[in-house]
């Protein structure tokens, strides 16, 4: 009797030494596999301390009466953002990460049932911003889904504001950890005007997970183990940077930045230059089809009634041409619809003010790149055949409107020339895109 009790307590604690060992393996296991060989992190121990402690809001993008882009299979993005943002969130807490989240639940922050779509997806989005300036929190991620109205483009990318290098690093970790993780994918981490980045005053990224205007990348985004990768490259590249970051003892939250209710507003970027036109001649902008970046490439297209114009009447007619899209044969995108949806145009010295109609979301689709290409599309095209400093664009005569979610217009914007590779297209020429 003696003897089985004896065996009976032995076989007790072998069990539970068994069991401690196992956890032990299992811990170790979880945070080597957050700092594999081939990622540049050359200190796993520094992990723990880097990431637990911290505070991370999630943003999960759309919402409530805004679904965000949508599909051709009707899936919406609302729906993507929201399941991708709650496996991130168990990831983080997982290794004591606090994490706020902006919403758990399919709703807005508009409070406005009764107002135009216009006014509720301002007030959701400066809701948004104001939330995360007094989370007090270390990093912000916005979770996004792209679209553009061609179905060519796909691939997950982040951006970041540019005058937070802070935001650059976690931009690039994660981006470098979406392409390793989720397959081939040549897009780069890059800096937008998001005013969710913008005007918030930490660290912040939004992570655009794919292009549900893409068949293929739709099909991904509906299958719940895809949804999963994604949270899981985010995560760990969110825990790379914060590595890295207490490896050089860099501080991670910085108090640049605008504060909450911010606008696009004028930026200086690059010194760098438009085309030289021949008089007679016409700059329009439109999107390369590379697949690899957010990117124009001008077109000089023929206009010889220009020349007999006057200021204003030639910006009516540039604006008219690129409504109508590339020229015959190009490979280019447009990345406005055709048809007349400007309201009304005027000049102010080196500003033009252009009035368009809130039509212009329905073809944005709530997609972050084709509202930005929209808008930088307008602004550069103008810019360069005027000789602007800068764009103020209106949403049915309404200053502080939002085209597709992502973007405050209403201020004075810049012309971003660095958004296109050097170089143009004459109208008719077919390129070298398609052979990349």
């Amino acid at each position: 009797m003696v003897t089985k009790k004896k065996f009976f307590w032995i076989t007790i604690v072998w069990r539970r030494e068994y069991l401690f060992a196992i956890i032990f393996l299992f811990v170790c296991g979880f945070f080597c596999g957050l700092t594999r060989r081939d990622e540049p992190v050359d200190a796993p121990s520094l992990l723990p301390s880097a990431v637990a402690g911290k505070t991370i809001i999630i943003d999960a993008g759309h919402g409530g009466f805004d679904p965000g882009a949508v599909g051709r299979s009707g899936l919406e993005e609302k729906t993507v953002t929201l399941d991708i943002a709650k496996r991130l969130k168990r990831y983080f807490s997982r290794v004591g990460v606090y994490v706020i989240m902006t919403r758990e639940k399919d709703i807005d922050y508009s409070a406005m049932p009764e107002a135009g779509a216009l006014t509720k997806k301002r007030r959701d989005l400066l809701y948004r911003v104001r939330m995360a300036n007094e989370s007090n929190a270390d990093l912000l991620i916005s979770i996004h889904v792209n679209s553009f109205p061609q179905s060519i483009w796909s691939g997950a990318q982040c951006f970041y504001d540019s005058e937070l290098p802070e935001s650059k690093r976690l931009a690039e970790a994660i981006q470098n950890s979406l392409v390793t993780r989720l397959g081939p994918n040549r897009r780069k981490a890059q800096s937008a005007d998001y005013l969710i980045l913008k005007a918030t005053k930490i660290p912040s990224v939004t992570v655009e997970v794919g292009f549900i205007s893409n068949p293929r990348e739709e099909e991904l985004l509906a299958d719940p183990e895809y949804r999963e990768k994604l949270a899981e490259s985010i995560f760990y590249g969110t825990a790379v940077f914060l590595t890295q970051e207490a490896r050089s003892a860099a501080p991670v939250a910085t108090t640049a930045g605008g504060g909450a209710g911010g606008t696009l507003t004028a930026k200086v970027y690059p010194e760098l230059t438009f085309p030289t036109l021949e008089p007679g001649t016409a700059c329009l902008y439109f999107a390369t089809p590379n697949n690899e970046d957010l990117s124009f490439k001008p077109e000089i297209r023929p206009l010889p009634e220009l020349e007999e114009k006057s200021k204003l009447q030639k910006a009516q007619v540039i604006l008219e041409e690129l409504a109508k899209g590339p020229g015959e044969g190009s490979v280019l995108l447009p990345c406005l619809p055709g048809g007349n949806w400007v309201h009304g145009l005027r000049l102010e010295g080196t500003r033009a003010v252009v009035d368009v109609s809130s039509e212009l979301g329905t073809f944005i689709n709530g997609g972050g790149a084709s509202e930005m290409m929209a808008i930088y599309s307008l602004v550069n095209t103008l810019a360069v055949n005027l000789n602007l400093n800068e764009v103020t664009i209106l949403v049915d005569g309404v200053k502080n409107a939002t085209l597709g979610g992502h973007f405050l217009l209403g201020e004075p914007i810049k012309p971003r020339p660095e958004l296109g590779p050097t170089g143009a297209q004459t109208a008719g020429d077919t390129g070298n895109y398609l052979r990349r």
